[in-house]
C-alpha cells in the first residue's frame, strides 16, 4: 500500500511539472504563438542637414513563435526612399516565451515635400499581421530672402555711403563683366562697388538687406555669389545684426587676395536663428583706388 501511495505521489508531481512547463513556468497559461513590432524611435525628422535616418525594427516573439516575418511599409510619401535590411526576419528564441529578430529601416527624404507623415511598419507571418506607426517630419528650407538685383537694388534695401565718394549700385560703369568675364555664376545686373572706377578717393559703403524675421527657425544659411578683386588694403566684410543694425557680428571677410567668382555659403544659425530682426550687410571699406567687389544672387534659407 505504501508503495502504491509513493507511486501516486510521484505521478502527481510529474503531472504538476508538465502543467507548469506548458504554462511557461509562471503559472499562467500560454496563448497562441504571436509577435509584436518594436521601433527604436517613435518619430524622426528628415532635414537638409540630416536627410537620412536609420530606425531599428525589432520583431519580438511570444508564446514560442518562431516563424519568418516579412516586413513592409504603408503610407510612404511620394519621393521618399525607404528600405529594410533585411526584408524578413525570424525571431531567435531566447526562451519558451520570447525571442527577438531585428532589421534596419532606412529612410531618405529624397524629393518628398515638406510635411508631417505617418508611415506604417507592417509585419506578416502566415495569417498573422502586426503593425506599428512611425511619425516622420520632412523639413525643407524656407526661402526667406532671394535677390538677384535684376531690377536694381530694391527700395527696401539700404545703401550707406560713409565718405560720399561712391556706394553700392547696379551700374557697372567700368564694364567689369566684359573685362573680367565670364563671371559665372554671377549674371548682370549685379551689385557692385568699384573703387578703381571711382579713382583716388576713399570708399566706405554698406549694403543692407531688409530686416528678416527668423524667430521660427533653428537653422539659417546665407548663400551669395561674389567676386572680390583685390588690390592693396581694401576689405570686404559680411556681417549680421540681430538688433536692427546697432551692432554687427562678422561672418565672412575678404582681404589680401582675389576671391571668386564663386558661390559662398555661410551658416549663420548660431547668430540669427530664432531672432525676429536680422539684417545682413556687405561692407566694403579701407579702399582708395583699389579694385572692386561684386555681389549677386543673395539667398537666405531657413528651417
Amino acid at each position: 500500500m505504501r508503495k502504491l501511495l509513493a507511486i501516486g505521489f510521484l505521478l502527481a508531481g510529474l503531472m504538476g511539472l508538465l502543467v507548469a512547463c506548458q504554462q511557461g513556468g509562471g503559472g499562467t497559461q500560454l496563448g497562441d504563438p504571436d509577435f509584436r513590432i518594436v521601433l527604436s524611435k517613435a518619430s524622426v525628422d528628415l532635414t537638409p542637414s540630416a536627410p537620412r535616418q536609420e530606425i531599428l525594427v525589432q520583431v519580438v516573439a511570444k508564446n514560442g513563435f518562431n516563424g519568418q516575418v516579412t516586413l513592409s511599409l504603408e503610407g510612404v510619401p511620394e519621393g521618399m526612399n525607404a528600405s529594410f535590411n533585411p526584408e524578413a526576419v525570424t525571431p531567435q528564441s531566447l526562451e519558451v516565451v520570447t525571442g527577438v529578430g531585428a532589421a534596419t529601416l532606412v529612410l531618405d527624404k529624397g524629393s518628398a515635400e515638406r510635411g508631417n507623415y505617418t508611415i506604417k511598419i507592417v509585419g506578416v507571418s502566415g495569417s498573422l499581421r502586426r503593425e506599428v506607426n512611425l511619425s516622420v517630419t520632412v523639413v525643407t528650407p524656407v526661402i526667406v530672402l532671394s535677390e538677384s538685383f535684376s531690377q536694381g537694388i530694391p527700395p527696401d534695401w539700404e545703401v550707406i555711403d560713409h565718405t560720399g565718394n561712391g556706394a553700392w549700385s547696379t551700374n557697372d560703369e567700368c564694364d567689369r563683366e566684359t573685362d573680367f568675364g565670364p563671371l559665372d555664376p554671377i549674371q548682370a545686373p549685379f551689385a557692385i562697388i568699384d573703387s578703381d572706377c571711382l579713382g583716388s578717393v576713399d570708399v566706405d559703403t554698406e549694403l543692407w538687406t531688409p530686416a528678416l524675421n527668423l524667430s521660427s527657425f533653428s537653422t539659417v544659411k546665407l548663400h551669395f555669389d561674389h567676386y572680390f578683386y583685390y588690390s592693396t588694403d581694401e576689405i570686404g566684410d559680411v556681417d549680421v545684426s540681430v538688433d536692427g543694425g546697432n551692432t554687427w557680428i562678422n561672418v565672412a571677410r575678404f582681404q589680401g587676395e582675389d576671391v571668386g567668382p564663386e558661390t559662398r555659403t555661410v551658416d549663420i544659425s548660431s547668430i540669427a536663428a530664432g531672432k525676429p530682426n536680422v539684417i545682413i550687410r556687405f561692407h566694403y571699406y579701407d579702399a582708395n583706388y583699389d579694385y572692386f567687389w561684386i555681389v549677386d544672387n543673395i539667398l537666405v534659407e531657413a528651417y
